[in-house]
């Protein structure tokens, strides 16, 4: 009656976040000692765990902090035995000055006081989604008589965020099901949308103190920012795939593919009941306004500066410099510091000036992204 009584209230709870910490509050007042858990998924495609949810004050949640799988052995061992941690005290962890190297997000953990730990790997259908890790300020919390409660909550957080993002999944398949009409046409596209995701995500991590964005938000953004140019699909390919400069009368009807796109984007929504799903307004807001300019200049609203979302603001700068360091049939690519400084030219009149600085900021990080992911779409094509 317990367990039927939670899975009643969590239906009650709209969105996942929500949910989780409904989950939260319900786990403390079981366990009063068991103050917190926190969220990291697990990407295969880069073998990156990524910190995802924490049910933390906002000024102790750790965010925006990813650690390769492979370098982090603890969790490798708990993926591998599909078995949880316990650590009893983690200072323990933690050796003296100068006496060895200490996993940052540990050492973060301990400065905050945490002292115990209890950490699970997070299964769905045989695959490893991330981990969830549960804390305590107190040393030997994590006895036998509470694993039952602790793997029951771990498998319910498993569920609602495999929930969660089959109704991501859905979204985004139908909606790159569209899309594959265009990028058929268009060999380039497939490319500068992975590409300019991973651009996307990388500003939206370095803004996130001053936009208070949440783990979830930015991987959504990730999620959402190849679906900008959904609306692509009904230009035709006499304007698309132009090699030259298009004439005023192909502008207009180029520019209709954000208005385009938000009107295919709602149908996909409505057809698929996906009204309801958490931070869909962000992918409407990348869809229906990529193109506006700081200045008043851009389309399909002529939107100025804070007007601007700032999802869609982010993405424009993404897309622009991908656009820049590729190549197209009007253009050769640019070097990475040709197009940093044509971008920052932009900035303040066409682009986002704080996006553009976020960018810029983290020149290594995108040579790395853009090397990798050139190299894959090279392997790919051989």
């Amino acid at each position: 009656m317990q367990n039927m009584s939670l899975f009643r209230q969590l239906s009650s709870c709209k969105t996942l976040t929500d949910k989780l910490r409904f989950l939260g509050e319900r786990l403390q007042t079981r366990h009063p000692q068991v103050e917190r858990f926190s969220i990291a998924l697990y990407h295969p495609d880069t073998d990156i765990v990524r910190t995802f949810f924490s049910t933390s004050r906002a000024e102790e949640a750790i965010t925006a902090y990813e650690y390769p799988l492979s370098q982090a052995e603890s969790l490798r061992e708990i993926a591998q035995s599909v078995q949880p941690r316990v650590i009893h005290d983690l200072n323990l962890l933690v050796p003296p000055i100068h006496q060895g190297k200490v996993n940052p997000h540990t050492l973060t953990l301990v400065e905050q006081g945490w002292l115990s730990s209890y950490t699970a790997p997070l299964i769905s259908s045989g695959q490893l989604m991330g981990f969830v890790f549960f804390n305590s300020r107190t040393r030997y919390v994590f006895r036998e008589e509470m694993y039952d409660d602790l793997e029951i909550y771990s498998q319910l957080i498993a569920q609602l965020i495999d929930q969660d993002q089959a109704m991501i999944r859905a979204l985004i398949a139908a909606s790159r099901s569209t899309m594959t009409l265009c990028a058929e046409r268009d060999p380039e596209t497939g490319g500068h949308l992975e590409r300019m995701a991973h651009y996307t995500q990388l500003i939206a991590s370095r803004l996130s103190g001053r936009w208070s964005f949440t783990d979830r938000q930015i991987r959504q953004m990730f999620l959402f920012a190849p679906l900008h140019d959904i609306g692509k699909v009904v230009v035709p390919d006499s304007i698309l795939l132009k090699p030259g400069r298009l004439t005023e009368e192909e502008f207009e009807v180029m520019k209709n593919h954000t208005l385009e796109g938000a009107r295919l984007l709602d149908l996909v929504i409505e057809h698929h009941g996906l009204d309801q799903m958490q931070d869909v307004q962000m992918l409407k807001n990348m869809v229906l306004y990529h193109h506006e300019k700081m200045d008043g200049s851009g389309y399909p609203f002529g939107l100025k500066g804070a007007d601007i979302p700032i999802e869609a603001r982010i993405v424009a700068v993404a897309d622009v410099f991908d656009a820049l360091t590729s190549e197209r049939p009007y253009k050769p690519a640019w070097s990475m510091g040709k197009a940093l400084h044509e971008i920052h030219r932009m900035a303040g009149t066409q682009l986002d000036a704080d996006c553009v600085d976020a960018l810029s900021r983290s020149f290594s990080v995108l040579e790395k992204i853009h090397k990798e992911l050139r190299q894959k779409q090279d392997s790919v094509a051989a």
